[in-house]
């Protein structure tokens, strides 16, 4: 008994230490990014900066709260995020819903769950669907960010699962009270079912608020850009603007500051509300994975 309890002590701190050593690791990345950011352009220029910043300055950020187009590209990352999260977790839901009941109970779910398996495999590939958009007039339009992706078919699943783990009785008990599909999925399943939303919810916020490719094909504007996307494009140009920049401007605000001044300042919005629902993504994926 002795030795089980001292064999798994032994265990705990070496878990402790491996854990400790990996969050140590992915921590480092982002202090060096703030580092360089509050570091002089003399400092930075010549890749002295580590994890703490050297001759510290702010001047970076100053020409970035300059910038009218980063906060233009940042509210339209905002209304990305809120309307695509919005359609996104209503058409998840209302998809994942009839699916979740047996095939006595709904006949055609296994069509739709077959159909659904086959999206997640195969693609139209990137000239069609960009021919489709064309063709529905979203071009240049916030629309098209949000409304190609607007079901995701892991998403579905997660929540189908979550919903067949249900016990069938709260189901039938509704009926028999006389609740109908809608007040059945609004009043039981949905209040039920808030740790895989809020889990799925952290999903789309964090997809939508990192994609940049879409943007950049999909705007011809640049003044449409979403942040990432205007990030891309101004990361990309940076070197040019400030290498014909004067020396001694150069040496207050470097290119590599500069950059990771922008790419800083967007990380801050996924770090306050990552943590906020952060504590549902263990529970709601594991009750939404065990069924199938």
């Amino acid at each position: 008994m002795k030795s089980n309890l001292k064999r798994k002590t032994t265990f705990d701190y070496i878990n402790s230490a491996l854990l400790i050593l990996i969050a140590i690791i992915g921590i480092c990345p982002f202090l060096h990014l703030l580092s360089v950011a509050f570091s002089s352009g003399n400092m930075t220029s010549q890749y002295l900066v580590s994890i703490y910043p050297k001759e510290f300055s702010i001047e970076a950020f100053k020409e970035v709260f300059q910038d009218n187009r980063m906060l233009t590209a940042t509210w339209v990352s905002v209304k990305r995020v809120f309307l695509g999260t919005v359609i996104t977790m209503v058409l998840t839901i209302l998809t994942a819903y009839p699916v979740s009941f047996s095939a006595q109970e709904f006949g055609a779910r296994k069509f739709y769950v077959t159909f659904m398996v086959i999206t997640m495999m195969f693609g139209g590939g990137l000239i069609p669907c960009y021919i489709l958009n064309s063709r529905l007039g979203l071009i240049n339009k916030i629309w098209v960010l949000v409304v190609p992706g607007a079901i995701p078919t892991f998403n579905v699943i997660v929540i189908m699962n979550f919903f067949r783990n249900l016990p069938s009785s709260i189901r039938e008990a509704g009926m028999i009270d006389g609740a109908n599909d809608f007040k059945l999925l609004l009043r039981i399943y949905a209040p039920l079912s808030l740790p895989c939303f809020a889990t799925l919810i952290t999903f789309c916020i964090i997809g939508h608020w990192n994609a940049w490719f879409d943007g950049m094909l999909y705007m011809r504007n640049v003044d449409l850009y979403p942040l990432q996307t205007f990030l891309q494009a101004k990361i990309a140009s940076i070197s040019n603007i400030k290498s014909q920049q004067k020396v001694e401007q150069m040496l207050l605000v470097s290119d590599r500051s500069l950059m990771y001044a922008y790419i800083a300042l967007s990380c801050i919005p996924i770090m306050l509300v990552f943590p906020i629902l952060s504590k549902h993504i263990k529970s709601g994926l594991v009750l939404g994975s065990v069924k199938g």
